[in-house]
C-alpha cells in the first residue's frame, strides 16, 4: 500500500483529507507541526502534501534544505494567498505543484493518486514504468532463464544495451562469465578476425603474446554485438560458423577453442529489410533473431521521461556531490521536447543544464539546440543574425513571464504579485510581448 505523508496543523482540513485520502486505498500519515515531520520525513512515503505555514516553522524552508532524494518524492504545498511567493520558491526548488486555500479538494486527490500511481516500485525500476516498457521488461525476464539468441532493435539512444545487459544480469546459469560489448561499426575490417577470435603469440608480425578475441571472453557470458548491421559480408559468414558450432580457431592455432555463450545482437536499421535487399545473410538473420525486441522511441512513451529524468539527476547527483533540486515548469518543459537522440540526448541535455544551473536548482528551460555542438569560428563573417540588446532583454523577460504564468497556472493576481508589479502592468507586457495566458 502507497503511503503518503500530510503535514497540516489546521484540524477540521486534515482530518477532511485523511479520510479522502484513506478512501483511495491510501495509507496516511497525519503530522501537525514541523518537528514532527522532521523527524519522520526519511520514510518511504509515496507523495507528501504540506501546508506552508505551520505553528512552528515555515516548511517551504526547510524543505529548500532537504537532501536531493527526499525533495524528489511528489510534495503538494497548500498555501494562504499571503505566501504564495514561499510556494513558487517550493516549486522553482522541486516542488510538483501548490494549491492556494480554499482549494479544490478532489483536484488535490486526482493529481496525489497520479503522482502515488508514477512512483515505480523495486520491480519496476529497471526498463520504464510505461505499458510498452512492462511488456519489454516481462518478456526480458522469460528469455533470460532461456539461452537463445536476442534481437534488438530500435533507434539510436533508445538503451538496447541496457536491456542486453538485463537480460546478462538476469541469466541464471550457476557459473556465469563476461558481458562483452562489441560495436561492430567501430572495429576496422582488417582488425575483425583478430579482435573476435583471438590470436596466438607469434601469428603474424608484431603479435608477441597471446590475444583473447571477444567470443572466447564471452565463454560461459553473453557476447552483446551492437550494430550488427554494419558487419562485412566476410565476416557474417565467419561469426555463423562460430554460432553454429560453438568453436573456432584462434590465428595462428592449430586446435580449435571452444566457447558456449548467448548472443544479444542490436540494431539501429531495419535488418529484416536488409536482408531482403541481400546486404545481411538471410542465415545469420535467423541465427540472431530468434526472439525479437523492438524498443519504442522515447517520445512515444511520455511516461517514462519523467521517471529518466529522476534517475539520471540521481546518478549526477552521486557522482558530483550535490543535491539538485528540480522545479516542475522544468520538468513540464522536458516531458514536452521530442527527444529525437533518446534516453542519450535526455542525459546529455541535463548534464549540461547542472553544469549551468545556479546553486543545484533546475528552474529555467535550456533552448532547443543546446544539445547541438557548434564551432563559430568556421562561421562566415555576416552568416550569424546579430540582434539588439533591446530584442535580447525582451525575449529574457518573456521567457521569465512565461514560467511564472505557468507556475501560478495563469492566475494573474499571483503572477503580478510574485514579479512584483500591478496586474495592469502585466496585461500591457503580455500584450506587447504577444503572450497569452
Amino acid at each position: 500500500m502507497k503511503k503518503v505523508l500530510l503535514i497540516e496543523d489546521d484540524l477540521i482540513l486534515g482530518e477532511s483529507l485523511v479520510q479522502r485520502l484513506e478512501l483511495e486505498g491510501l495509507q496516511v500519515r497525519w503530522l501537525r507541526r514541523l518537528g514532527e515531520a522532521k523527524l519522520q520525513i526519511n520514510g518511504d512515503w509515496g507523495a507528501v502534501v504540506c501546508d506552508v505555514r505551520l505553528p512552528d516553522g515555515l516548511a517551504t524552508s526547510w524543505y529548500a534544505e532537504l537532501s536531493a532524494p527526499t525533495r524528489s518524492v511528489p510534495w503538494f504545498f497548500l498555501t494562504g494567498y499571503g505566501s504564495v511567493n514561499d510556494a513558487v520558491q517550493a516549486m522553482q526548488a522541486g516542488a510538483r505543484e501548490y494549491l492556494t486555500k480554499p482549494f479544490d479538494t478532489e483536484k488535490l486527490i486526482s493529481m496525489v493518486m497520479e503522482a502515488v500511481a508514477s512512483q515505480p516500485t523495486v520491480s519496476q525500476t529497471m526498463l520504464g514504468i510505461s505499458s510498452s516498457m512492462r511488456k519489454v521488461e516481462e518478456l526480458v525476464y522469460r528469455l533470460a532463464r532461456q539461452k537463445m539468441s536476442v534481437l534488438i532493435s530500435g533507434e539510436s539512444g533508445v538503451g538496447k544495451e541496457v536491456v542486453a545487459q538485463l537480460i546478462h544480469k538476469l541469466d541464471a546459469r550457476p557459473v556465469k562469465g563476461e558481458f562483452v560489448a562489441v560495436n561492430c561499426a567501430a572495429v576496422p575490417e582488417t582488425m575483425m578476425e583478430a579482435e573476435f577470435f583471438g590470436y596466438e603469440k607469434g601469428a603474424f608480425n608484431g603479435s608477441q603474446r597471446a590475444h583473447k578475441g571477444f567470443i572466447e571472453r564471452a565463454d560461459n557470458g553473453t557476447l552483446f554485438l551492437d550494430e550488427v548491421g554494419d558487419l562485412p559480408a566476410s565476416m557474417q559468414a565467419k561469426l555463423l560458423r562460430v554460432l553454429q558450432e560453438r568453436c573456432f580457431f584462434k590465428l595462428g592455432a592449430e586446435k580449435t577453442t571452444h566457447s558456449d555463450f548467448r548472443v544479444i545482437a542490436a540494431t539501429n536499421r531495419d535488418l529484416y529489410a536488409d536482408m531482403l535487399a541481400g546486404k545481411f545473410r538471410e542465415d545469420l538473420f535467423y541465427r540472431l533473431a530468434v526472439i525479437r525486441l523492438e524498443i519504442p522511441p522515447l517520445r512515444e512513451r511520455p511516461e517514462d521521461i519523467r521517471w529518466l529524468t529522476e534517475i539520471i539527476l540521481r546518478q549526477i547527483t552521486a557522482e558530483q556531490g550535490t543535491p539538485i533540486a528540480v522545479s516542475e515548469p522544468f520538468m513540464r518543459d522536458v516531458m514536452a521536447r521530442n527527444w529525437r537522440g533518446n534516453v542519450r540526448e535526455l542525459r546529455a541535455y541535463l548534464e549540461h543544464a547542472v553544469l549551468l544551473s545556479d546553486g543545484g536548482v533546475l528552474d529555467q528551460p535550456l533552448p532547443a539546440s543546446v544539445g547541438a555542438s557548434q564551432d563559430f569560428t568556421d562561421i562566415p563573417a555576416g552568416s550569424v543574425a546579430l540582434v539588439s540588446l533591446h530584442s535580447v532583454v525582451e525575449d529574457a523577460e518573456r521567457a521569465h513571464i512565461r514560467k511564472v504564468l505557468l507556475c501560478c497556472n495563469s492566475n494573474m493576481g499571483k503572477t503580478a504579485e510574485v514579479l512584483g508589479i500591478s496586474r495592469k502592468t502585466l496585461w500591457e507586457k503580455m500584450k506587447r510581448l504577444d503572450i497569452n495566458a
